[in-house]
């Protein structure tokens, strides 16, 4: 989720990553990090600069970037580049509460990536034990209340996907590149990471 203040995704994935390291370091060093390209790490390096959230220290040849934790904004950024957590940690509590318990719950999609914009839906995909029919009146209701909650939470429409377990496991196997890119950059929220769920039976 963009966390305001004017950040763009990738702003907001550079200064989240050198919020985690504790030296300063090289422009390389954050395109590692973030995973982003040199070149797109240094336009959003030079962004952040401007704005004053980010200090550059000379250190011949390279510049040494650091947070600029004295920026009178800073408290609240933190705050909203936290928000992801925030997120997982609400829906963890409600599907903690369910009746019917989930096999695996996991937020995917643009807001897992950090490229979400404020049309974006929250991709979640409910992974279902194999005994679970999906017309459960328990089931479903579990799952509206979810949806509800998120849209209260976030302002953002839940697109929810629900599955038999066998399902999401015979579509790994095959490749579905949903399923793939949730195992590969999803948050999982509850139960099992989706790599784990092969070897899991009812």
């Amino acid at each position: 989720m963009n966390p305001g203040f004017g950040l763009a995704p990738n702003e907001a994935r550079v200064l989240t990553a050198l919020l985690r390291v504790e030296t300063p370091v090289t422009g390389r060093a954050v395109a590692r990090i973030t995973g982003m390209t040199q070149s797109t790490a240094q336009r959003a390096l030079a962004r952040l600069r401007e704005a004053g959230f980010v200090v550059a220290e000379p250190a011949p040849p390279s510049l040494l970037y650091r947070v600029n934790t004295d920026h009178l904004a800073m408290p609240a950024m933190l705050a909203l580049l936290r928000i992801g957590d925030e997120l997982r940690n609400r829906m963890a509590e409600r599907i903690a509460q369910w009746p019917l318990r989930p096999v695996s719950v996991v937020i995917y999609g643009s807001v897992a990536r950090g490229d979400a914009t404020t049309g974006s839906d929250l991709d979640v995909l409910v992974v279902r034990s194999d005994a679970t029919e999906p017309d459960d009146p328990t089931w479903q209701h579990q799952l509206a209340e979810l949806a509800d909650r998120v849209y209260r939470w976030t302002g953002k429409r839940a697109s929810v996907i629900d599955m038999r377990r066998r399902e999401a496991v015979e579509g790994l196997g095959d490749q579905e590149p949903f399923l793939v890119e949730a195992g590969r950059d999803g948050w999982l929220v509850a139960g099992q990471a989706l790599g784990e769920l092969a070897g899991d039976q009812d």
